[in-house]
């Protein structure tokens, strides 16, 4: 190798080593390779490349990912880019490290976080979501299509302002507003109801919950939450609350029907009986006096428990 190959070999950050392509034996290796597998350079060069290869895993980086034995024996994810040319008169390949095990580290997180949320999304019949604040981007679960029908969203996701633009226009000002202000106040739980455009362009009833993160210097950088669809709920509370009403008007116009003709024949009994002192006479008016009076008790006692709004 030209001096000048050998300077870029030794200084290079990336580890780098060059073996012998029949024999697979180290006959060179960097100072950071030495440092980055932690052994020593006179035994790297006594050690052979299946002493520190094991299998090849295919990810979905779109990188062959070798595995890496250190002296350690810990395990690294590399990705190997070898070149072929002669060295020490020997068929060899240089070949240049790079490590991608925190890579796969973080995919594999994220391979498990989307199968907990589809798992999630497959125990509940909510329609759940992750807000990114810092992309302005929303994943939602099949519930977005399933329940509200919104199939051409793509990937299943959409942005902020999508969502917004479905919120009802009354209601919009006042959604934003509360969570804006939940997040002013370092809340980390909001919640609202609102109504929330259908594919078909009708609206439902919906209960959204969220729970927010903070970052360590307190802004929020992501809500996750669950929208219900409580359309089912209004309409019901709605037809108990139309239904209370009239039972209430029913009540009113029958307590006061009733009442009216009562009142008239307490009446007639106190004239009556100031006109006709007969004892027999007066012991009838009083069974009449008392039976109207316990009838009126009755509907008065009906019109205060009746339902009202």
């Amino acid at each position: 190798m030209p001096t000048a190959q050998i300077d870029l070999f030794q200084l290079s950050p990336l580890p780098m080593w060059i073996f012998d392509v029949n024999t697979f034996a180290f006959l060179a290796v960097n100072p950071a390779a030495v440092q980055f597998y932690g052994y020593e350079h006179e035994t790297f060069l006594q050690m052979t490349l299946q002493d520190i290869e094991g299998p090849r895993v295919q990810t979905k980086l779109g990188k062959e990912i070798k595995l890496h034995r250190k002296q350690c024996g810990g395990i690294v994810y590399t990705h190997v880019i070898p070149n072929s040319l002669r060295f020490q008169e020997k068929d060899a390949k240089l070949v240049m490290i790079y490590d991608y095990t925190e890579s796969l580290e973080n995919e594999k997180r994220m391979e498990e976080s989307a199968q907990r949320f589809n798992t999630v999304s497959k125990a509940t019949s909510d329609t759940i979501w992750d807000y990114r604040i810092g992309s302005q981007e929303i994943l939602w679960n099949r519930g977005i299509k399933g329940i509200f029908g919104h199939k051409d969203i793509v990937g299943d996701t959409t942005s902020f302002e999508w969502w917004n633009e479905q919120v009802h226009p009354e209601d919009r000002q006042r959604v934003m507003d509360k969570k804006i202000q939940t997040q002013l106040e370092g809340s980390n739980r909001w919640e609202d109801e609102y109504r929330f455009r259908c594919g078909d362009g009708t609206y439902r009833h919906v209960c959204d919950r969220g729970f927010i993160v903070f970052d360590e210097k307190g802004k929020p950088v992501r809500i996750i939450g669950a929208m219900e669809d409580i359309t089912k709920r209004k309409e019901y509370i709605r037809a108990i609350e139309t239904q209370n009403k009239k039972f209430k008007e029913i009540a009113w116009i029958q307590s006061h029907m009733v009442r009216a003709p009562l009142a008239r024949i307490l009446a007639l009994v106190d004239l009556i009986r100031l006109d006709s002192p007969d004892d027999d006479y007066e012991i009838m008016l009083d069974y009449l006096s008392s039976s109207a009076k316990e009838l009126n008790s009755v509907i008065v006692n009906i019109a205060d428990k009746s339902p009202v709004t």
